[in-house]
């Protein structure tokens, strides 16, 4: 009896299996559903009535199982990839004929910008950081300085380049027409009478410059150098030495200047009537900027620079516009335009001497100072001439010369060979701050005189 109640349970529970799945895709698309205890329908209305969410509980073991199925899939998928290209690899390697070489990656060019959107990129925009900001601020300011200095620059070498034309073309000019002696209208008187007062005349080529400026007093040059010059001559006080400092000859602004005698100097001052108005100054002072381009009195450097500058260079030919004159020089030196010490020098005001004792108390000074001592004497009743301009020794240096004009039968090249170095220079104080050299005033001195 308990055998036939197995059997048939058996048969049962057999009939109540779910067939086997399909092959393929089949089997994951259907769903197996849990199985339900068997209850009598009094168990089953209860139940019902218990578990009302039911529904949404085998909706919910759907959705996993799905999720489950596609997740499995999607790994399957990614295993296959995988796979792939680790064949893909392997078979590169063995087999690299079978693979060219893939192309090279070229970027996409950016787009040009014109011009007008460079420049506009120089300037600070909305949205650009405070740092970038800051850097376009500092470059665009750095740039107007560098084009300021630039401007500066050109016009300056521009100006030089100008004022050197215009005298090249004035001095052609005017050593065309130059004769090298000047021609004295006397009246011939008898013998027994005083000769009349002398009468001067214009030389060729003054005309043309007094008529270009009538404040032209001469011409001044160095044989051999640069120097070759008009003078000018402002007589007014004020500005008095200004005028000139950096105008031309045609009274225009001018970086280079002219060459200017000291207002307060005399030099061949004649009248309409062709008579000498006022006496000759015992020392006339001309002044010139030391320029780099060598103009003006840039190449007076070298005496101090060059040993054999002097020796190569040792006269100064100085015309009025009536006389022509030459000049030896005797001494060159340094001297500090605001000196307030004992060594203090103002070579500048010495334009007449009161006696014999000024004038030597002059020259001996400038023997003292002198770079180089020469054998060119120096007497009392010599007209002197003093060319001065700036130098680089120290900040406020002026470069002084100082000549002697060529008495009348003295040949100009006498005494001028021989030329020694000071040992015993007399420098300003301000040379001693920063030299070791000192000054020996108890050293053996030649006076003049």
């Amino acid at each position: 009896m308990q055998e036939e109640e197995k059997t048939a349970v058996t048969s049962a529970e057999s009939s109540e299996t779910p067939a086997p799945p399909e092959a393929g895709g089949a089997e994951r698309s259907r769903t197996v559903l849990p199985e339900e205890p068997e209850t009598d329908s009094s168990e089953k209305g209860e139940a019902k009535s218990k578990t009302p969410s039911e529904p949404k509980d085998k909706i919910k073991a759907i959705r996993t199982t799905l999720f489950h199925i596609a997740q499995e899939e999607e790994e399957e998928a990614v295993s296959l990839r995988v796979a792939y290209q680790i064949r893909q690899v392997k078979d590169q390697k063995e087999h690299p004929e079978k693979y060219p070489p893939p192309p090279p990656r070229v970027s996409p060019k950016p787009k040009k910008k014109t011009f007008g959107q460079k420049m506009l990129d120089l300037f600070p925009q909305r949205g650009d950081s405070g740092g970038e900001v800051v850097r376009k601020s500092i470059f665009l300011f750095s740039a107007a300085v560098f084009l300021v200095c630039v401007v500066l620059i050109v016009l300056y070498f521009v100006d030089i380049f100008r004022a050197d034309k215009m005298y090249d073309d004035i001095g052609s000019a005017y050593h065309a027409n130059f004769a090298t002696q000047t021609t004295e209208l006397t009246q011939p008187q008898p013998e027994s009478e005083e000769p009349t007062e002398k009468i001067y005349t214009l030389l060729p080529g003054a005309a043309d410059l007094l008529a270009m400026n009538s404040e032209i007093n001469g011409w001044i040059s160095i044989p051999g150098t640069k120097v070759d010059y008009p003078v000018l001559h402002h007589l007014d006080d004020e500005p008095g030495n200004e005028y000139y400092l950096y105008r031309n000859v045609q009274k225009e602004d001018s970086k280079p200047g002219s060459i200017f005698l000291d207002y307060r100097c005399s030099f061949d001052d004649v009248g309409e009537d062709g008579t000498l108005q006022t006496p000759n100054s015992d020392n006339l002072i001309i002044y010139g900027h030391n320029m780099r381009d060598l103009s003006m009195f840039g190449t007076l450097k070298y005496y101090r620079t060059d040993e054999n500058y002097y020796d190569e260079h040792p006269l100064i030919s100085l015309n009025s516009n009536y006389e022509t004159y030459q000049y030896k020089i005797f001494g060159y030196f340094i001297a500090d335009a605001e000196d307030t010490t004992d060594t203090r020098f103002d070579y500048w005001n010495a334009i007449d001497f009161a006696d014999e004792t000024e004038f030597y108390n002059y020259v001996n000074e400038v023997k003292r100072r002198t770079l180089r001592i020469t054998n060119v004497d120096v007497k009392y009743g010599d007209q002197l001439l003093t060319l001065s301009t700036c130098n680089n020794a120290f900040d406020t240096a002026r470069l002084v010369i100082v000549a002697r004009r060529v008495r009348d039968g003295e040949d100009p090249n006498e005494r001028i060979a021989g030329s020694i170095l000071n040992p015993n220079i007399k420098w300003p104080n301000v040379y001693y701050l920063w030299n070791e050299k000192t000054y020996n005033p108890d050293a053996p001195f030649a006076p003049y005189g």
